[in-house]
């Protein structure tokens, strides 16, 4: 998250207008592991859960184009940008998007296809704009 001097939060705005080019995901961005064996691995499984945000995003249209039409199935060098997404996405990624990628770090096992998770904090913040 963008926080400017006063320590508030970045509006979607403020936030492009910042910084043009920040980018919300990088499906190859990978620490390097202790050997290029494991460092591959983590590079197939940041594709695999890059591509199932992406169709996330894409299927409830927070996205201001398609960005990959084969999403999940994407390529390794794709990077999606703030400017590609709309504001409703900031939202998701402050509140979901880190608890989303949590539980990849508590299991191997984790499922990326399963949404339920941003399911639900979309859900919160639909709720939150009837109001």
């Amino acid at each position: 998250m963008m926080i400017n001097k006063r320590k508030k939060l970045l509006t979607y705005d403020e936030l492009l207008e910042k910084f043009p080019n920040i980018y919300f995901e990088d499906a190859f961005s990978v620490f390097e592991e202790k050997t290029p064996e494991m460092t591959q691995k983590a590079r197939l499984s940041k594709k695999i859960t890059t591509g199932y945000l992406l169709k996330f995003l894409q299927d409830n249209n927070l996205t201001r184009k398609i960005i990959c039409a084969t999403a999940p199935d994407i390529p390794d060098d794709l990077v999606i940008y703030y400017r590609d997404l709309v504001p409703k996405a900031l939202e998701l990624d402050r509140l979901a998007l880190e608890k989303w990628y949590a539980r990849f770090d508590r299991s191997v096992n984790a499922d990326p296809s399963d949404v339920r998770i941003l399911e639900k904090y979309l859900k919160q913040i639909n709720d939150q704009e009837k109001d």
